[in-house]
């Protein structure tokens, strides 16, 4: 079965196309500020070539912490967590230049126009060969049906593709409407740790399931980190 392109974890508007890294997103002038942006508040921890903190930001490490995810979700964790120290010491627009330079350093084409923040959560990144299913032990969220257990473990049935997200947790507003959209699939997941969300253990409700993926030969599961009722029943 063909991979369609994922859907955006974090509420996308299902009107907005999605591209990706591949499609000239950004400029080459805004890589270039983001270079010098980078070289001032990355480069002491990142490498002035990215190699540094175990090259998580360059090459094969960097695509499969962030392959079948937005543009956003990068920035993000950017803009949350660096440089170290109090955060205010660069603009939302520089931290867009940054991930323009470390678009521009891993190889992915600069295009006609910029990257802009408005953008980053319909832009995926994804490999040369087009998107392919989340790898193992990434963070995911489905949405499926519960169904009561089998050799005492419980069962999500007709579940959805899994997608990336970032949020292990309660999902916030925007993020509880796109999986409530989410159709179901024919994905079949094993329930791991479901002792800790004892109130929606009820065979039937249609679920939004998040935790890490493991994938084996007719048997994948999810270790969850979070277990939500969307619906009393599976039914439409």
């Amino acid at each position: 079965m063909g991979m369609l392109l994922p859907l955006i974890a974090f509420g996308q508007a299902a009107t907005l196309k999605p591209r990706t890294v591949w499609d000239g997103v950004y400029g080459k002038t805004q890589e270039d500020r983001g270079r010098t942006a980078y070289a001032t508040y990355c480069s002491r921890c990142h490498g002035e070539d990215l190699n540094g903190a175990r090259g998580v930001l360059i090459g094969a490490k960097f695509m499969d912490r962030w392959r079948e995810d937005s543009l956003n979700s990068l920035f993000t964790l950017i803009k949350q967590t660096m440089p170290p120290g109090p955060r205010g010491q660069l603009s939302s627009a520089e931290y867009v230049d940054i991930v323009a330079y470390v678009l521009g350093v891993n190889q992915f084409p600069s295009g006609a126009g910029e990257l802009a923040i408005n953008d980053l959560e319909r832009i995926l990144v994804v490999g040369k060969e087009g998107p392919k299913p989340v790898p193992d032990f990434a963070l995911v969220t489905v949405v499926g049906c519960l169904s009561p257990p089998v050799n005492n473990r419980w069962i999500l049935t007709n579940a959805s593709e899994p997608v990336r997200t970032r949020n292990p947790r309660e999902s916030p507003e925007g993020e509880l409407a796109a999986a409530a959209a989410r159709p179901g699939e024919s994905h079949t997941f094993g329930l791991l740790d479901t002792i800790n969300f004892p109130d929606e253990l009820h065979a039937g409700r249609w679920m939004e399931a998040k935790g890490f993926l493991m994938r084996a030969s007719g048997d994948d599961r999810i270790n969850l980190t979070w277990l939500h009722t969307l619906r009393d029943t599976c039914g439409r």
